[in-house]
């Protein structure tokens, strides 16, 4: 499906197909319109472009997918991830990174994305998050890896951040599918970087966790602290197990870590 563009415009969409920018917003325009001397209002151009098929609308007021000239119609990416990469667009002053699911998936860890990208926040937002976006609070110590075109969290924080919030993981029986290829991907020098400063408990579930899948990261942690009583693996009615080693109760693990197969 052919699309125009008015004479006027062209030198914008120029530029636009130039950079192939999967996300534009408002000040893009702008700054565009800066460089080619047009004095258009930027909404007015967007306006244009959105109308003419160029531009195609996210949650986000003021923030577009560009669509390019090569896709055949008036065709968005249907990139999973263009509601979170719109709400940091709109607001890039939100430390957020995917993580669990959504983060597996982005590392090619995971067959398939969440219906609701998991979104890990240092601090929970402000603003309104759109319906597609999971919110989930964590401090991360790793920095993120830029994967996707989006900040992902790195495997050893994806492990603490389930060992540390194990009811913020949607589904433990799904999770168990991936989670054994981002512990396969884990560095120790790293795991103990996302580890530090977190209390005993955390470095507790860490080691429970992982002593099946990778039962040398799981004999580094063991030798770096000491456990502190009785340490809640979840909450439910009752415990599935107790794991008297690390001196874990576990409400929600379907199996015993022990018995989960690492990557070879």
């Amino acid at each position: 499906m052919a699309r125009s563009i008015p004479p006027w415009l062209s030198g914008v969409l120029e530029k636009l197909e130039l950079e192939r920018p999967q996300i534009v917003t408002t000040q893009d325009i702008a700054h565009i319109c800066t460089e080619l001397g047009l004095e258009v209002p930027p909404r007015i151009i967007a306006s244009r472009l959105k109308e003419r098929g160029w531009l195609s609308k996210t949650s986000q007021r003021g923030v577009w997918e560009f669509v390019p000239g090569e896709v055949a119609g008036i065709f968005p990416s249907q990139d999973p991830l263009i509601p979170i990469k719109a709400f940091e667009a709109a607001h890039p002053k939100e430390p957020a990174a995917l993580t669990f699911q959504s983060a597996a998936w982005a590392h090619g860890l995971a067959d398939r994305a969440p219906s609701r990208q998991e979104v890990a926040f240092k601090t929970l937002p402000k603003q309104k998050v759109p319906p597609g976006i999971r919110v989930l609070a964590f401090k991360w110590n790793v920095e993120p890896e830029t994967v996707r075109g989006i900040d992902v969290l790195a495997p050893e924080s994806i492990l603490v951040h389930a060992a540390h919030r194990p009811n913020a993981v949607r589904s433990w029986e799904s999770a168990l599918e991936w989670l054994p290829d981002v512990a396969y991907e884990a560095d120790w020098k790293k795991l103990r970087k996302e580890l530090s400063g977190r209390p005993s408990s955390t470095w507790a579930k860490a080691g429970y966790l992982l002593q099946g899948m990778r039962p040398d990261l799981s004999e580094k942690i063991a030798s770096e602290f000491s456990p502190r009583g009785k340490v809640r693996f979840g909450t439910s009615e009752k415990p599935k197990r107790n794991d008297t080693r690390w001196g874990i109760s576990d409400y929600v693990l379907p199996i015993n870590p022990k018995e989960l197969k690492g990557i070879t």
